[in-house]
């Protein structure tokens, strides 16, 4: 009996450990990189530290030239790993970062770093503008865009399926910062810009992009059952979502006579209302994250 008890009571601390973050007041956050007072020629900074144990995201800080008087805060961000490449002109910069969890957090832990003009573009990276990272689009069309690399002439662009090393679908030499792609086949795609001055060129840099133009599979009604009856109370309606490569939203709908009386952006794959007597067309509409939408075939319900 005296086993038994000791071994519930270990189960119970551990879901409670589980259910309770934990106290991270006593660590520190150990920046990596830039290192304290470090100068940097390029004009994207790549700052790295350390994961804190028990943390669910990071404070990070840049200002200029310190936060005691400060002339401009560069950022303020919230990031959930303890990484993040920031563009920064030449000057000189003070950047911090603290870890915290819903229940506590370290102090802030501060270095200082000075961004120097280059001497040439072999050190710059182009700053991407649009599409965004990762973004997923369902046009046929979409217009890249970055910022100038200074001192480039002109900029390679590249679109690839896949990754980096992907087959190429399009490259082009593009004096301005921006270029308008046609007729983009769906799927996983990377593009990347590249300055080019003379014998010399900068980084590339790349961007993931995703098009999607297939509908999801249409969602399926469950419950209550097509021309049912149900009592005037609370009905629940259930249904199966639609189907689709990406995340899926559903929207739930209620017609009476052609009109939405009901318009219900779903938490989940179930609804529950009070309509009142009367006979009622309900549906449902399955979104991707591109914007393609795929409905339900309709079930009439009647309340008596």
């Amino acid at each position: 009996m005296r086993t038994t008890l000791l071994f519930c009571l270990a189960l119970l601390l551990t879901a409670c450990d589980d259910l309770i973050e934990r106290d991270i007041d006593g660590y520190g956050v150990v920046l990596l990189t830039p290192l304290d007072g470090q100068e940097i020629r390029s004009n994207v900074v790549a700052f790295r530290w350390e994961e804190v144990p028990y943390a669910s995201e990071y404070v990070f800080q840049v200002a200029s030239p310190n936060f005691s008087s400060p002339v401009d805060i560069v950022t303020d961000s919230l990031v959930t790993v303890p990484r993040i490449d920031l563009p920064l002109a030449p000057g000189t910069y003070t950047w911090r970062v603290k870890a915290r969890n819903t229940n506590s957090g370290t102090g802030y832990y501060t270095r200082q770093l000075t961004v120097l003009q280059s001497d040439s573009i072999d050190d710059l990276t182009p700053i991407l503008v649009a599409p965004g990272q990762a973004q997923v689009l369902s046009t046929t069309s979409v217009l890249f865009q970055w910022q100038a690399v200074q001192g480039a002439e002109d900029h390679r662009f590249e679109l690839r399926q896949g990754g980096q090393t992907g087959p190429l679908i399009n490259a082009q030499l593009i004096s301005g910062t921006e270029v308008t792609i046609n007729d983009i086949p769906e799927g996983a795609l990377t593009w990347g810009v590249q300055g080019q001055s003379g014998g010399s060129s900068s980084q590339f840099n790349y961007r993931s992009l995703h098009i999607d133009r297939t509908a999801p599979a249409a969602p399926v009604l469950l419950a209550p059952n097509a021309n049912a009856s149900v009592p005037n109370s609370t009905t629940t309606f259930t249904w199966q979502s639609g189907t689709d490569l990406s995340t899926t939203t559903d929207s739930f709908f209620v017609m009476d006579d052609d009109v939405v009386i009901r318009s219900i952006l779903a938490s989940g794959t179930s609804y529950a209302d009070s309509l009142g007597s009367g006979t009622y067309q309900w549906f449902v509409r399955t979104r991707d994250v591109a914007g393609n939408t795929t409905g339900s075939t309709p079930r009439t319900l009647t309340v008596q």
